[in-house]
């Protein structure tokens, strides 16, 4: 019971954490700080790449062990789940998220130690939310439906790599380390398409955008299409369990 709590909780942690430090982006866009907020949302989506070392091993455990595989896929569907309302979550307070954001940039200005301006801002009693710049609220209709779905296909391999290799390796036991390499297939298409489609297309709507409105509109589709990527992998992850386990 302890393997399970241990890949469900670092596997929710890692992603919410990525997901929460693309608010650093919107911070740097309301602040005239983008190349500052974009290195924010990467620091901490390589430091959130640290939980991979109790995640990894966790899951790997529970094939090792033969685990049953029903236990297995009821670990899978509670992390996509938390998953889906951690997405969510982050999508319906954006803007507090990116609050925060601009406390953390103005200490990172007096001490220039990004680990130390987080946990002051995350400890500190007293948030300062006077001068700060608010973004616009999410608004369905304003979506764009080809990044949300560009972004829906990419993160549904991203998010699933991992969990779809493990699954294949109670099948073909034994040959669970070669088949766990597929891992990599899955996670290199999502992270192809992200990196040489989605973060330059936030990037450079984040630069650019002169209309007011349109790279809010952009980072809510990008948010968006992963938050269904969670939820569409939840419910074919519940019909695995329920018609092949």
């Amino acid at each position: 019971m302890l393997i399970e709590i241990i890949a469900i909780i670092s596997f929710v942690l890692m992603h919410f954490i990525e997901i929460y430090s693309f608010s650093s982006r919107v911070a740097g866009k309301l602040t005239g700080n983008t190349a500052l907020g974009t290195t924010f949302h990467y620091s901490m989506h390589t430091g959130s790449r640290f939980l991979l070392i109790a995640f990894l091993p966790s899951l790997a455990f529970l094939v090792e062990s033969e685990a049953n595989i029903e236990n297995y896929l009821l670990v899978v569907l509670c992390a996509l789940f938390l998953c889906f309302l951690s997405c969510l979550f982050v999508i319906l307070r954006l803007n507090n998220a990116q609050l925060f954001f601009q406390n953390v940039f103005s200490l990172y200005a007096k001490s220039n130690i990004l680990l130390l301006s987080l946990l002051q801002v995350v400890f500190s009693k007293n948030k300062n939310h006077k001068n700060l710049k608010d973004m616009e609220k999410f608004q369905f209709d304003k979506l764009v439906k080809r990044k949300s779905l560009i972004a829906f296909i990419s993160y549904s391999f991203l998010n699933t790599g991992f969990f779809v290799a493990f699954l294949m390796s109670f099948y073909f036991y034994e040959y669970r380390l070669t088949v766990s390499q597929f891992s990599t297939m899955f996670h290199g298409f999502g992270a192809i398409v992200v990196a040489f489609y989605l973060d330059p297309m936030l990037s450079r709507s984040i630069d650019e955008s002169l209309v007011k409105g349109r790279w809010a509109n952009d980072m809510y589709s990008i948010l968006f299409g992963r938050m269904l990527s969670y939820l569409v992998s939840f419910i074919l992850f519940l019909a695995v369990y329920y018609f092949v386990a």
